[in-house]
């Protein structure tokens, strides 16, 4: 996943662009870049949930992820907490994991913005705060998880 996200992010970068939207059938794919760092922050929707990921300044990897919402609501799956670990985008959320905030049916790209400011990074859906991505703790928040656990730190409101 990490290399096709990197070669994605090769060829929409190769031309100096703030702000892309690549149409992969229906999944959502946007990156947004700070006008002062230069980061880049990369939303993918992968089978269960949306991700964030934060480039490192090289952009040749990512530095941390955050966990933005679930794509399938985690009430109707039968995972268990134990079932999960750290890294892995193939599992749906733990109902355990979860909150009003976490399912959001029908997501679209357009429902998505990034504002960046100085020292984080803040990804809104319909202009609710959703996720915070602390760039010096390296560290994301998440509105969509009841409790800290392997997908990120719940952001209290």
């Amino acid at each position: 996943m990490m290399a096709q996200l990197l070669s994605i992010f090769n060829v929409l970068f190769s031309k100096n662009q703030q702000e892309n939207l690549v149409h992969d059938d229906s999944r959502i794919f946007l990156t947004s870049t700070h006008t002062t760092s230069g980061r880049i922050l990369m939303i993918e929707e992968e089978a269960y949930a949306v991700w964030a990921y934060l480039l490192n300044p090289d952009k040749e990897s990512i530095d941390f992820d955050g966990f933005l919402c679930a794509v399938v609501d985690p009430l109707s799956s039968d995972i268990h907490p134990y079932e999960i670990t750290k890294g892995r985008r193939d599992a749906p959320l733990p109902a355990t994991f979860a909150n009003k905030y976490s399912y959001i049916k029908n997501l679209k790209k357009k429902d998505i913005r990034v504002h960046w400011e100085k020292e984080c990074a803040i990804i809104s859906i319909k202009k609710k705060k959703y996720l915070v991505m602390d760039i010096n703790a390296k560290t994301s928040y998440s509105k969509a998880l009841v409790k800290d656990c392997t997908y990120g730190k719940h952001l209290e409101s």
